[in-house]
Order: C-alpha cells, then structure tokens, then sequence
C-alpha cells in the first residue's frame, strides 16, 4: 500500500477519535466555542475521507480517455476540502451570532467547562502531531492532497489553544459572552483557512508555473548534459501530484546523425529524472537554423 494511502487512512482513523473527544467536550461543557471546534473536526474527518478517494483515483495509470494520468484528482480534492471549510465557517458563525444574542452563562471551571477543556486540548495536541505526520509524508511524496490535509489540521491546532486562552479568561472574568464572541473568530480564521485552500489548489488546476528554483535546477542539467546541442528554448513545465511535465526545444547542429541527437536526449532526460522522479519529458529536436539564441545556450 503506497505511504500516501496509509496516511489518508490515518487521517479518517484519527480523525474519528479526535471529534468524539471534542463532540463529548462540547456536550459536557455547554460552550459555543467547543461545539465551533468540534465543528471544524469534523469537516477534517470528511476532507479526509475526500482525499483517500481523490488518492486512490491519482493513482490510477493513464487511459485512452485520461492521457495524462489523474493526478488532477487530488487538486480537485483539496478545493472541495476548501469549500467544506468554508461552509463550516459560515455554520459556526450563524450559531455564535444565535448565542451571543441570547447568552447564557458559562459552567464551571472547576467542574464541567475544565473537564471540556481537557478533553479538547487533548485532541488539539494530537491533531497537530499527526499534522506534523501528515506535511512531512505530503511534502516527500508530493500530495496536494495530503498538504491541504495537514494544513487543516494545523488550523485546528491554533484554534484550539486560541479557545483554551480565551475560556479560561472568560471564565475567571465572568464574561459569557466571549464564548460566542471566540466562536466568531474561529469562524473568521477557518474562513481565511479556507480561502487559501481552494486559491492554491486552483493555480495547481490551471497548470501554475513551479518554483524559480526548481526551473533554475533544469536549465543547470540542461545546460551540463547537453553537450554537443547549440540551445535549449521554450521550456515549459507543470505539475500535479507526484508527476512533473517538462518540454522544451533543443536545437543542434544540422550535420548531427539522429542517433547523435538521441543520444543527448537520452542523456538529459536521465539527468532530469534522476532529479525529478515520475517527470514525463519531451524534448522536440531542431537544426540550428532555428536557433533563437535564448533560454539555455550550451557551451561547446
């Protein structure tokens, strides 16, 4: 089983036993700001679930009607995960605005508003050690999918610490009112979470360009592997997933065999593959006539 699908498993697995933790935290304290965070577990559990489906199709080969693969699944994962943040923003703030227009009055700290902050905070704590998990496996094995995931979970650590500041203050100052008032800004943060998601995952659907550093690092192996062409012009690259697209143009002398053309290709695309594991590569060979003098000249 590939390490990305273990970790979505997980996710669903820890998932379930966090919410269960907050939805008993909530219940027994009464507070608004609990039931919010409790509320944003759960749509961890559902985008979960969305990313183990969206894996599970990114890993299917390409077909005669997907050419280039799925991989695009896992984008279109993490902007439904987005949406489903959203609406779970607009779900607590329409509870807390219902509560703070009829207040009532905080449970004890000594009694069941402690015991809910306990429960909560052990659930936050454990959130975001398996974020920590979850960003480290996304990162090597390049998972949008699985980086969308932990940056949720991340979100749902920062509002759970934000949440044991603010009742604890609210319960040693008498003010009820700040438990709907957390749950507002709760709303806000997840919403602003939310909206990041679904804008990065959207660039990633229409083909962004990658880092400089990365396209820097493919002119260097170009340029060192591709001895005996004249230029390299028009790279272009994209990616999705585990999988990286590279094309460009590579101009060599006009009396060069094709074999002695092949050759260099061949060199190159080892270079690069070796750099970028999974890369599709096509590299559109010309005669020097077509030579623009631009993009990655190579020194003879």
């Amino acid at each position: 089983m590939r390490p990305v699908i273990k970790a979505a498993i997980g996710s669903i697995v820890a998932g379930v036993l966090i919410l269960a933790c907050k939805l008993l935290a909530a219940r027994i304290s009464g507070s608004t700001a609990l039931l919010s965070d409790a509320l944003e577990t759960l749509v961890n559990v559902a985008s979960s679930s969305l990313a183990l489906y969206a894996l599970i199709v990114a890993a299917r080969p390409a077909d005669r009607e997907h050419n280039y693969g799925h991989g695009k699944a896992e984008l279109l994962s993490a902007v439904a995960t987005g949406v489903m943040i959203l609406v779970a923003a607009a779900l607590i703030f329409e509870r807390a605005v219902i509560v703070l227009r009829h207040p009532h009055a905080l449970a004890p700290l000594a009694g069941a508003l402690g015991v809910g902050l306990a429960l909560n905070t052990l659930g936050g704590g454990f959130n975001g050690l398996w974020a920590f998990v979850l960003f480290r496996i996304g990162k090597r094995e390049r998972s949008p999918a699985l980086i969308a995931d932990a940056g949720h979970l991340l979100s749902d650590l920062y509002t759970t610490a934000g949440i044991l500041v603010a009742l604890l203050a609210a319960a040693w100052l008498k003010l009820p009112i700040l438990d709907p008032v957390i749950a507002i800004f709760i709303a806000g943060q997840i919403a602003f979470m939310g909206g990041q998601t679904v804008l990065r995952s959207i660039s990633g659907l229409l083909d962004e360009a990658p880092p400089p550093e990365m396209t820097a690092r493919v002119h260097d192996l170009v340029r060192e592997y591709a001895v005996g062409a004249i230029e390299a012009h028009d790279l272009r690259m994209r990616q999705y997933g585990n999988t990286s697209f590279l094309e460009f143009h590579l101009i060599v002398p006009g009396i060069m065999t094709v074999n002695e053309a092949h050759d260099i290709c061949d060199r190159i695309e080892a270079a690069l593959m070796a750099e970028m594991e999974g890369a599709v590569i096509t590299i559109h060979i010309e005669p020097e006539d077509k030579a623009e003098h631009a993009g990655v000249l190579i020194l003879p």
